[in-house]
């Protein structure tokens, strides 16, 4: 009894991992906030439209927000200090090049404030997908 214990605890730690596996390989949307909050400290591609970009007052901060309320949901950050790759892409503006448009951002999820972010260090972390 004691060996089929442990041979079905093995058989579905190996299913639960295969199925990890998967899901790490695939795209998330952005507006599942709950499969987001479960990718925490994790790497994620994530797909969706920006639908409002802000720039901080000291303009520290480019944010890419992804839902109608940046409050809850996901925003992809890009640094001031990580702008010049951005320029060196040729992507001058990044919060009025993406602005509107369909992506998938590659990254590690952090939450902050209880919502989902990315840090958005290269123009390579993000694709536009719809032009």
């Amino acid at each position: 009894m004691k060996k089929l214990g442990i041979i079905l605890t093995l058989f579905f730690a190996i299913c639960l991992q295969g199925t990890a596996l998967c899901v790490s390989n695939s795209v998330i949307k952005a507006e599942n906030l709950i499969q987001l909050i479960s990718y925490t400290s994790q790497y994620a591609r994530i797909e969706g439209e920006i639908r409002d970009c802000k720039i901080t007052d000291n303009s520290k901060v480019i944010f890419l927000n992804f839902g109608k309320n940046f409050n809850t949901s996901l925003s992809a950050l890009i640094y001031n200090t990580d702008i010049p790759a951005f320029i060196d892409a040729g992507i001058y503006e990044p919060d009025k090049y993406f602005k509107n448009k369909k992506v998938v951002i590659e990254g590690i999820v952090r939450v902050s404030n209880g919502k989902p972010e990315i840090i958005i260090n290269s123009p390579d972390q993000i694709r536009v997908i719809n032009e």
